[in-house]
């Protein structure tokens, strides 16, 4: 029998949703109508509450607020929450990669015509008692909203008002969005994802966005979205918030966004490591980690960062194979000569061959599914020889290895 608190409730559209950043930016895929009947919930979290309580959402509230028409159906709204309960969102805790539902429990009072639903206990550092590094809005922002998309690219932008700016790496947020295997096309998730949430977000909340398009030749590496604040004034509410109290702002220096990518890789790093690695320039840092949060090959990652931050170019990485190729990037540019690609090939293959200790047949494999990457790294052009002579080429192998000792 459940004997916690029960709070009957109503989605007020004046309620504050307030949620850790770190749920914000947790990797999750929820319909609109999921994701409003979480933050229904949410905007009725007292700042003072040190628990969940059992809450208690009428019928009539709850069609009004999914928007369903004519009189209330339970299989319907049975079949709603049933799938919620299912579903899961991902959070990174030094390791462990850990997946969570969102609510622990569901009761339909049928005479009484109302619900109950509680979260999960887990979510208690994530909605509780919250004093630092969380974003808070008026739930009347997103209760219009039509698309999940548009939900999670508020919160996302929200959480970085005050900056006025905020970049994704285009992978990064497809994963934060749901979407990473939904329009593979950029040019049909702009236009499907992107463009819908800017003008839904433009006309119904506080605040809107242009988008700028970051390439690396001509694919959209990153996305950068300019935020503007559209809100005449602040809400009362919000500022038993944020008030004079220090600790409740969004911390925005490099060595807090860097320690908490770090630890969303699984490393802790500190102040004296950050300030070291800040003259290579913090935008190169903040990418370097950005682009390691969906890697599962780096063993070493505090190693991986030092080793890419003082190779030359090799912060362009972008693959699975990223420690071997900042590996060969690092040997190659410790010469001064201008290399030939079939130098390069040899030696590269001769280094994957005892860095792998792989044969020679899997080492001449890995080198063909590295190649364009580190060729580009290192500007080397892949040359044509089917014109020249063996006598040629020879007599150029002689020259050059005679020059170079060794890399």
């Amino acid at each position: 029998m459940l004997t916690t608190a029960t709070e009957v409730i109503e989605p007020h559209p004046n309620n504050l949703v307030t949620k850790s950043n770190l749920l914000i930016e947790a990797n999750y895929k929820l319909g609109v109508v999921e994701q409003k009947i979480i933050l229904c919930l949410a905007s009725n979290i007292s700042p003072a509450d040190s628990d969940f309580k059992t809450y208690t959402l009428p019928i009539k509230e709850f069609t009004n607020l999914l928007g369903l028409k004519g009189t209330p159906k339970y299989t319907e709204l049975r079949q709603i929450t049933k799938e919620l309960m299912q579903k899961v969102f991902e959070v990174r805790i030094d390791r462990k990669v850990i997946q969570v539902s969102w609510l622990s429990y569901v009761a339909y009072n049928e005479t009484e015509g109302a619900i109950d639903i509680r979260f999960d206990p887990f979510l208690r550092p994530y909605l509780l008692e919250l004093k630092k590094e969380f974003t808070s809005y008026k739930l009347e922002n997103i209760i219009k909203l039509k698309s999940s998309y548009s939900i999670r690219i508020y919160e996302l932008l929200k959480q970085y008002e005050k900056l006025q700016e905020r970049t994704f790496q285009l992978t990064s947020l497809r994963k934060m969005l749901g979407a990473e295997e939904i329009y593979p096309a950029y040019g049909n998730f702009k236009q499907r994802v992107l463009v819908p949430a800017q003008k839904e977000l433009k006309m119904k909340t506080d605040i809107s966005f242009e988008i700028e398009e970051v390439k690396k030749g001509r694919k959209v590496e990153k996305i950068k979205f300019l935020i503007f604040s559209t809100r005449n004034h602040k809400s009362k509410q919000l500022d038993l918030f944020h008030e004079n109290l220090e600790e409740f702002k969004l911390p925005n220096s490099f060595s807090e966004t860097v320690k908490k990518l770090g630890l969303n890789v699984g490393i802790q790093l500190t102040d004296e490591m950050i300030n070291s690695w800040e003259k290579h320039g913090q935008d190169t840092v903040i990418d370097l980690l950005e682009k390691m949060q969906y890697r599962r090959d780096i063993e070493n990652p505090v190693g991986y960062i030092i080793k890419v931050l003082n190779t030359p170019g090799a912060n362009e990485i972008t693959s699975e194979n990223g420690d071997i190729v900042a590996h060969l990037v690092s040997e190659f540019r410790q010469s001064k000569e201008h290399l030939p690609d079939w130098l390069v090939k040899r030696k590269s293959i001769e280094e994957i061959k005892t860095w792998m200790t792989i044969d020679q047949e899997q080492a001449n494999q890995k080198f063909e599914d590295i190649k364009n990457e580190l060729y580009e790294i290192l500007q080397i052009e892949e040359l044509n020889n089917s014109e020249r002579s063996d006598e040629e080429m020879e007599e150029e192998k002689r020259i050059l290895l005679k020059r170079i000792h060794s890399l």
